[in-house]
């Protein structure tokens, strides 16, 4: 295959592993890397000091021989990883659930005994395989079922091979006396005096060693139903509980990540995380991408499928982040796609400027129909600069405390614009500062400081838009900057040098808040490309390209609204992606 057919700056790879036959096939379709689940289990299941690298010689021998690059997914934690032998030992302690108190076969991440074991098993791989000079990328698999950066949630099928059958569920895995020392420590250097947790959390703990989670076994399952209608002292246990559990995978995470940069000082790493952010999975997309980027790494979420709206709307935290980080990142389908999913995902990836974009071999492969799919849309996987204006608030707090209505929205506004996500993390670091427009149309409840950090930006020049989206208010319940903040009758308000655009319709009557975005849009100067709800989406690529998906089964003409008075017009056929420059 001619070496002018590969992505543009892209890597694409495709999972599990590949013979002879394959691996030809796999790179006359453009791939350029080959996954392999090098799990602990394959390489030392005879028993201690028993190495047996003979299953993945082989692989690297194929892949050099057809060109082919490397990208092993370095597995330890989820049951199937681990060698049975080690389940044996004292060292093995798997993780616990509040909801129920069953031990998992997942190991635990505070098993003060894991990390030494982990770094064995990347310092044997690094020694045999770091100067083969056939990696392409080094994957990592840190925890849950499968190996992604979140918590146990949904194991079963092959990953019962091997372990057996384990507790597995979506749930709160630390109920154990590693994980309560942990949570003790981390809120006693957050409050520093027992007397300001107890007042923050409406709670009579003597002394730091005795406070405890929110509650277990069936009061807890009790207590999970009832978070969205806690009061403030209620709100802010939860909150800081669910903080400390994200948390802990963060730090799980950047220790991960370091260890791994240790043996691999030149090499791409990515941080492997999946899920939709719910509590229960423990990650927080923004800071995972936050300490990937502090080692020089990138992280790849792994929940892909054919809709492209909804990709999107679970991808983009890690897209955004990625960017304002500067931690490159890649896509991965969760399973199965369609023909469509195939011109879908890559437009998501170049759309959103990923480095990376993964498939399962079978996705592609599986049919004519597939293979022309690919075929056809592969002059489209290439890395891009994607010029991002707005971007809409994820209201990590107010989802932490209900989860539930953030992400249809946010699919139907992708539908009239392009966004990225900002939230309090990112809010925090400065991220808002990038962005002409802030769109607000879910989630009420913030952090003070964070609704005050919005106003400042506002008075510095900034755009807030929104629809009716509940009365803004605090986590201690002050609705004091709602009236501040916007015109409650309709209309502009100006605050500062500024402006908020407040349209006082529900959601159902969204089309006349998305009318007056597209207004606020052109009056702001920016390029908009689209502004209709008609299946078709858009993305403006180094300030000159506007690269659109149909998802229609009909030719749609658009109409590209330039700052400069010009109009350029388009016309996309059905089921496609199509680039137009100006």
């Amino acid at each position: 295959m001619a070496e002018e057919l590969w992505p543009g700056g892209m890597e694409y790879t495709f999972g599990n592993d590949a013979d002879e036959e394959k691996a030809k096939l796999y790179r006359s379709l453009g791939v350029t890397s080959i996954e392999s689940y090098v799990t602990w289990q394959t390489v030392e299941d005879k028993g201690k000091d028993q190495w047996d690298w003979s299953v993945w010689d082989k692989q690297v021998d194929i892949l050099k021989r057809n060109n082919l690059k490397w990208v092993p997914f370095l597995i330890v934690g989820p049951a199937y990883s681990i060698p049975n032998w080690f389940r044996q030992t004292p060292d093995h302690f798997g993780c616990i659930c509040l909801e129920h108190g069953t031990q998992s076969k997942v190991e635990s991440l505070w098993n003060p005994n894991l990390p030494k074991w982990i770094e064995r098993f990347i310092a044997e791989f690094a020694k045999k395989y770091r100067g083969e000079n056939v990696i392409e990328s080094v994957l990592l698999g840190i925890q849950g079922d499968y190996g992604e950066a979140i918590y146990s949630v949904t194991g079963g099928g092959w990953t019962f091979k091997g372990p057996g059958e384990y507790h597995n569920h979506q749930g709160f895995w630390c109920n154990d006396d590693y994980a309560l020392a942990d949570f003790r420590k981390y809120f006693s250097g957050k409050y520093r005096r027992i007397s300001s947790l107890n007042k923050a959390w409406g709670a009579a703990f003597k002394a730091f060693d005795e406070i405890d989670f929110p509650a277990r076994g069936e009061a807890f399952i009790e207590y999970r139903k009832k978070t969205a209608s806690l009061g403030p002292e209620g709100r802010r246990r939860w909150l800081d509980f669910v903080e400390w559990y994200r948390g802990s995978m963060t730090r799980w995470s950047d220790w991960w990540i370091g260890l791994t940069r240790k043996y691999f000082p030149d090499t791409e790493i990515y941080l492997c995380t999946g899920g939709d952010a719910i509590p229960e999975h423990g990650s927080d997309f923004a800071q995972q991408c936050r300490v990937a980027a502090k080692h020089g790494a990138g992280v790849r979420i792994t929940n892909e499928g054919s809709n492209y709206a909804a990709n999107f709307v679970i991808t983009r935290w890690v897209g955004s982040a990625g960017k304002f980080y500067n931690a490159y990142y890649g896509f991965e389908p969760a399973g199965a796609e369609d023909e469509k999913g195939i011109a879908v995902r890559i437009y998501n990836a170049t759309a959103s400027g990923a480095r990376q974009l993964h498939d399962y071999n079978p996705n592609v492969i599986k049919s004519e129909q597939t293979i022309s799919a690919q075929k056809a849309n592969f002059k489209y996987i290439f890395a891009a600069k994607p010029t991002v204006d707005a971007a809409l608030w994820y209201p990590n707090v107010s989802l932490t405390l209900d989860w539930q209505g953030f992400f249809e929205k946010a699919s139907a506004l992708r539908d009239v614009l392009d966004y990225d996500y900002v939230d309090e993390t990112m809010l925090r670091d400065g991220a808002l500062k990038k962005y002409s427009i802030l769109i607000m149309l879910h989630g009420a409840v913030l952090e003070d400081a964070d609704i005050r950090t919005i106003r400042e930006w506002v008075k510095d020049g900034g755009a807030l838009a929104a629809l009716d989206f509940g009365q803004l208010e605090t986590v201690g319940g002050d609705k004091k900057y709602h009236k501040r903040t916007f015109k409650i009758s309709g209309g502009t308000k100006s605050i500062g040098e500024g402006k908020t655009l407040y349209v006082p319709v529900k959601w159902e009557n969204r089309q006349e808040f998305f009318d007056k975005l597209s207004r606020l849009i052109e009056k702001e100067g920016l390029i908009n490309p689209d502004g209709e709800a008609d299946g078709v989406y858009a993305t403006v690529l180094d300030k000159n390209r506007v690269l659109y998906l149909n998802t229609t089964n009909d030719p749609v003409k658009k109409k590209i609204m330039l700052p400069d008075g010009r109009k350029v017009k388009a016309k996309v056929p059905p089921n496609a992606i199509t680039e137009i420059v100006f």
